[in-house]
């Protein structure tokens, strides 16, 4: 009357636990990756790289007058870009007529309109016709 099963014929088997955890790793470093590359923008899709750069060296404002800033920028992309805007410390500057910086080379931006005094430091922000803004920080002279 005492049945006997037979071991091993229906059993199913799981993985083991070290796959399981190489899986589970995987699995955790590839949704890494993924957040990490919208958060920084490495596949492109948020974020802009800026053809436009400001020539530091290049750049000063002076506190003869009223006082003047002059930007020297490089477009390095393959079309042209113009300044649109203009502040110094957050006020708004007047731009010395129309800048349009041609693909692959320099133009200067003239920035007025805002008391400048030597020695002291101005963030300058400038506006872009293609959406974005440069931002730098000059000590007068």
């Amino acid at each position: 009357m005492l049945t006997l099963m037979r071991k091993g014929s229906n059993k199913r088997r799981a993985i083991s636990p070290v796959i399981a955890t190489i899986i589970l790793i995987a699995i955790t470093i590839v949704i890494a990756v993924a957040v990490a590359g919208w958060v920084f923008g490495l596949f492109g899709s948020y974020s802009k790289n800026q053809p436009l750069s400001i020539l530091a060296a290049s750049s000063t404002c002076t506190s003869s007058g009223s006082g003047s800033c002059t930007i020297t920028l490089q477009n390095t992309a393959g079309n042209s870009i113009s300044v649109i805007s203009a502040s110094i410390n957050g006020k708004p500057a007047t731009l010395g007529g129309t800048t349009v910086v041609s693909a692959g080379s320099t133009a200067a931006v003239a920035l007025s309109g805002v008391t400048i005094t030597s020695g002291d430091t101005y963030n300058i922000e400038l506006g872009l016709s293609n959406g974005g803004t440069l931002v730098t920080t000059i000590v007068a002279s």
